[in-house]
């Protein structure tokens, strides 16, 4: 349960950003992890979880983005019901706010990327 860095890039709302940012990326082989798209009228923001932050980075500044990045705590657990229930009450419990959240599940596992208030205080609750 790494607490891991994940960058938010500022895309413009129109056909084709998404794909011209995962090309981008891809060419100078950063593999994208986790992902996540927030849109707005004119401008849209895509999270990533990058597996070579540095080299992510470089690439987005070489091609003229924009972009913030901040520490997410990711959790595998059992895909089962209640499971994202029981990790919020277990934060709730510990006066941790999930500020945001993304989550996916393949099989029988599941993956929660989790910003909250007190990243290292969660990992340790969650542990």
């Amino acid at each position: 349960m790494p607490l891991e860095k994940q960058i938010s890039i500022f895309v413009k709302n129109k056909v084709g950003s998404l794909s011209e940012l995962c090309t981008g990326l891809a060419k100078d082989g950063v593999n994208v992890r986790a992902m996540y798209t927030v849109e707005d009228i004119d401008w849209g923001i895509v999270g990533l979880i990058p597996d070579n932050l540095e080299k992510a980075k470089e690439t987005l500044q070489k091609l003229g983005y924009r972009f913030g990045e901040n520490t997410v705590l990711t959790v595998e657990r059992d895909n089962e019901p209640g499971m994202l229930a029981k990790i919020a009450t277990q934060l709730t419990e510990n006066n941790i706010n999930i500020v945001q959240t993304f989550a996916t599940a393949a099989g029988s596992r599941s993956l929660i990327v989790l910003l909250t208030t007190d990243d290292k205080k969660a990992e340790q609750v969650l542990s």
